[in-house]
């Protein structure tokens, strides 16, 4: 979007940005500009600051309104520190100042496509690691220091039986699903993490599913230090495994073994009655 009341500027602009691959909208007044936008998409707009009747600081508030990561490049004859200063406030993307070059106008066009391709890019490593997360067997969570939920996966549902809302939603909501038994043991030394300075590294406990039955876990935690202090561990990530398949096979061999040396014993016992001295 374009919005000029210099229609030689409008022209000139708008044979540039069609030259450049835009399908540029060109509008005279402020007030055009605000109807247009209520039909038309446009990420950037270029709006001079002296406009007759509303003014292009107060059409960029609108525009930004409308659509909060809409970039807007200011033009304007004049250029005063209280102009400057109403531009940053409203996150101006740029600002060109009459009379400008062709050149400087298609070097903030490309500083744009290069903002929009590098905002693509975050934007789809954030949702490739965010469904790497999600999908993952195991339950990744963010805990604070009042013991609260700040993150949890999908996992959550699959391994303990709560939707990640009904996680977070709960108070202590992970202390609340530690084993009785164990939570006299596990619970202080979760809280001792966030004050010393060599935390266990992991934890293996019982943890309760939604349907009461007990879950053997690994806890594995990684915490989040203080960067300027390195010291004040503010936060704490942890991923849980389950490991109940791995301690009931334990079990199960431990009880063999124990049924493989009383089966001996009992052998002997039997050639000894056997076969008296």
């Amino acid at each position: 979007l374009v919005v000029d009341d210099d229609p030689d500027l409008g022209r000139m602009l708008e044979d540039v940005l069609v030259l450049e691959g835009f399908r540029p909208i060109i509008c005279s007044r402020a007030e055009e500009a605000i109807e247009v936008s209520k039909t038309e998409s446009f990420p950037l707009a270029f709006v001079d600051i002296h406009l007759p009747g509303m003014s292009g600081l107060e059409l960029a508030a609108k525009l930004k309104e409308q659509y909060a990561e809409r970039e807007i490049v200011f033009i304007t004859g004049s250029s005063t520190v209280d102009h400057a200063v109403q531009a940053i406030k409203l996150g101006a993307y740029d600002y060109l100042r009459k009379p400008f070059t062709l050149t400087e106008f298609r070097f903030c066009l490309k500083r744009f496509q290069e903002k929009t391709l590098l905002r693509h890019r975050i934007l789809r490593a954030e949702q490739r690691y965010s469904q790497l997360v999600q999908n993952l067997p195991l339950l990744i969570f963010g805990l604070r220091c009042d013991m609260q939920l700040d993150f949890v996966n999908q996992a959550c549902s699959s391994i303990l039986g709560y939707n990640p809302e009904e996680a977070l939603d709960t108070p202590q909501w992970l202390l609340e699903r530690i084993h009785p038994e164990d939570r006299a043991r596990v619970e202080p030394t979760i809280a001792s993490i966030f004050t010393i300075t060599e935390p266990p590294s992991t934890i293996e406990c019982r943890l309760v599913h939604k349907n009461g039955r007990n879950i053997h876990v690994m806890i594995k935690f990684i915490p989040s230090w203080d960067s300027r202090s390195g010291r004040n561990l503010r936060y704490l990530e942890g991923i849980i495994v389950d490991i109940s398949d791995h301690v009931f096979l334990e079990k199960a061999l431990v009880q063999k073994e124990k049924l493989n040396t009383l089966g001996a014993i009992s052998a002997e016992v039997a050639h000894e009655i056997r076969n008296p001295l």
